[in-house]
């Protein structure tokens, strides 16, 4: 079986906290087998982008199945992950975001009802 590469973007000022390794985890454990590429994990990225720019990120993406990102805190995503959202988006990848809430955005039915009365849907 072929290994999906993934392309991990978020916040600089994640890199090397606790949340990029719980984010790098549940990674792991969706995609067992995988390679991961964690921009902020290594030398050898912070000289390719002192050389390259955000282009050495996107040669990266473009070698990747898919992007995975989390945002900033507030929801709100900084301009280097919106370029590496719109690269993997350019580049038809699949694109991903971190957290994976679905079960928190489940709505009843009276609340269903209710959410399209005030879409204007019913």
């Amino acid at each position: 079986m072929n290994q999906i590469k993934i392309y991990y973007a978020h916040p600089i000022s994640m890199y090397g906290s606790l949340q990029e390794k719980r984010d790098i985890e549940q990674i792991k454990s969706i995609f067992p087998n995988s390679i991961i590429y964690n921009p902020g994990s290594d030398e050898e990225s912070n000289i390719g982008y002192k050389k390259e720019g955000m282009e050495y990120f996107y040669n990266k993406i473009a070698f990747s199945d898919i992007l995975i990102f989390r945002a900033f805190p507030d929801g709100k995503l900084g301009a280097g992950v919106v370029g590496e959202i719109n690269k993997a988006k350019d580049s038809k990848k699949g694109i991903l975001e971190l957290p994976i809430l679905t079960e928190t955005r489940y709505l009843s039915i009276n609340d269903t009802r209710e959410y399209l009365k005030l879409c204007g849907k019913r």
